[in-house]
């Protein structure tokens, strides 16, 4: 292995898959041409050395930060001049290693992140690469926000070239109008203030506060930003601490329009501190989430034209709303949404990752299960989504959730849920996931317990349906059917006549020997599923013979059709 401090650009064709997939041969013919006149010239020219090519995508080595800008510019330029392709750039100074045919290192790894984060014709380079260069280079870039990067310990200032080409979307777009397409949400969070407590308390509090740091900075569709005062939202926080008693309080606030968004307040009781910080960063973390979303929706203007003919972003916010009810019609309705947006970008990976959901009605929505085309086409969408948003939690989790129901591949749904709490442990509905591998592989007990842990930050959400049945059927498997009976009750009273949920409560109650219970949810499930027959009902994913017959045999009890 060789390691050494080089400038790294990092370069990537936008929507290469999309333009494939319009048209192979014009693309292929149009990326030899931009490689051949264009990139490897400039390349030589500014004495660089391609140390990976992807296809579509290069990493080029450079001895001096001022011959990997003049390289990059050189290349931009000629790109819009002579090709009908674009790239985007990114390029940062670091050591690498080198090791038989790839490259590693910080300066890989920062230089991509850029890459990813730079808009079509442009560069992006980071603070480090911008304060080597001379006056006349330094000028042809301005400053950006900070970025906090995946994986990067510090947040990167980036610099954006001047001259790139501005997005059409950009031009056209209204002052003051916000779409969801450009919603990536910046959050500014100072740490929570400690008002009462000891250094106990202290250890507390600031380890709270890196906790909702870092679950801020890796959630899908939010940044956080180094600098509080140019954020859109603000997460303030104050917390107390009396002997093993803690009160923590947050508000989320719109700044540009000096509102209160969302107020809560966090009791609990230290036991063990570090259990006190991850749980209380798991309920913080939930809050902020959704209602930082649910605002950002709220701000989208009101169009009269139909919904298929409104931006790709306002699509995807009224699919996610229907995704969040646990009804057959409004997920049918969801997936039809997102296929339209996906028809102008198939590189879109948020609209991947709620199309692969969106795939997997059967098992969330009803009692049968998924088509072999549903669970085929589920799965290429999350493992693109992902692909393309390595960051994605809601991505990640969504896979986990495929490779178990669809798949019943356990080994796989574990060890994906496994990675996504590795760099996202405080987001519910990726434990909720973890949760229900665990219990479907066997591991019933810490599964329920994960699952108890996660459920509680999202009541009074939609989504606490979609999760509240798995908890219910861990519940179920340890005999705890007075439990399963007051969850779904709960789910009740958010979405009524779920089948998934019709079913435990039928099994629970006929296990409990009462009668009267068990004949009610059993007539409301053929009320409204009136072809159900036991026979046809999909089996959960369960490794244990005796789990799925257990649950069948509290089904049979209450007198469903076979």
């Amino acid at each position: 292995m060789e390691q050494r401090l080089v400038a790294i650009l990092a370069a990537d064709v936008v929507g290469y898959s999309k333009q494939m997939g319009a048209d192979q041969t014009a693309t292929l013919v149009a990326l030899r041409q931009l490689r051949s006149e264009v990139f490897t010239p400039s390349v030589a020219r500014h004495k660089g050395e391609t140390v990976k090519s992807m296809g579509d995508g290069w990493l080029v080595a450079f001895m001096t930060v001022s011959d990997a800008v003049k390289c990059a510019l050189d290349v931009q330029t000629g790109t819009s001049e002579k090709s009908q392709l674009q790239l985007r750039m990114g390029i940062h100074l670091g050591d690498v290693v080198r090791e038989d045919e790839d490259v590693f290192g910080n300066g890989v790894n920062v230089a991509a992140r850029l890459e990813a984060a730079a808009s079509p014709g442009n560069i992006f380079v980071s603070d480090v690469v911008y304060h080597s260069l001379d006056g006349r280079l330094a000028d042809a870039f301005r400053e950006e926000q900070a970025l906090d990067l995946k994986n990067i310990k510090r947040p990167i200032v980036a610099y954006s070239w001047r001259d790139a080409p501005v997005a059409p979307e950009a031009k056209d777009k209204k002052p003051g109008k916000t779409t969801a397409q450009d919603r990536e949400i910046g959050l500014g969070f100072a740490g929570l203030d400690l008002k009462a407590g000891d250094e106990e308390a202290r250890i507390l509090c600031d380890g709270v506060s890196e906790a909702v740091r870092s679950a801020i900075a890796n959630q899908t569709g939010m940044i956080l930003l180094t600098d509080p005062e140019k954020a859109n939202m603000l997460v303030e926080g104050s917390m107390q601490v009396l002997g093993a008693r803690y009160r923590t309080s947050i508000r989320l606030i719109d700044q540009k329009n000096q509102k209160l968004i969302k107020s809560e307040r966090f009791d609990g009781v230290i036991a063990d501190l570090f259990e006190a910080e991850d749980d209380l960063a798991l309920r913080i973390c939930t809050s902020l989430r959704f209602a930082a979303f649910r605002h950002e929706a709220s701000l989208l203007d009101n169009s009269d034209l139909p919904m298929h003919e409104q931006d790709s972003g306002a699509i995807r916010v009224h699919a996610g709303g229907l995704l969040s009810d646990l009804s057959y019609p409004e997920w049918v309705e969801a997936r039809s949404l997102l296929e339209i947006v996906l028809k102008r970008d198939q590189d879109d990976a948020s609209a991947l990752a709620m199309a692969g959901m969106s795939c997997m009605i059967e098992p969330n929505c009803g009692w049968r299960s998924s088509t072999q085309d549903e669970r085929k086409q589920a799965i290429a969408y999350l493992s693109k989504a992902v692909r393309l948003n390595p960051g994605s939690d809601f991505a990640q989790t969504m896979l986990a959730y495929a490779f178990l129901e669809l798949e019943e591949n356990h080994t796989r749904a574990l060890f994906a849920a496994e990675q996504l709490m590795k760099t996202a442990p405080h987001y519910a509905q990726g434990q909720m996931a973890h949760a229900a591998a665990l219990m479907c592989s066997g591991q019933v007990q810490q599964g329920t317990d994960i699952a108890i842990k996660a459920i509680e930050p999202l009541k009074g959400l939609r989504l606490f349906s979609h999760n509240a049945v798995y908890l219910m059927l861990g519940l179920s498997l340890s005999r705890r059917y007075d439990e399963v009976l007051d969850w779904g009750r709960m789910v009740e009273q958010n979405i009524e006549n779920v089948p998934r949920n019709l079913l435990l409560m039928t099994s629970a109650a006929a296990h409990l020997r009462d009668d009267d219970l068990a004949k009610k949810y059993r007539d409301r499930l053929l009320e409204h599923q009136t072809d159900f027959t036991l026979g046809a009902m999909r089996t959960w994913p369960l490794v244990r013979p005796g789990d799925w017959d257990q649950f069948v045999e509290g089904l049979r009890a209450a007198g469903l059709p076979e």
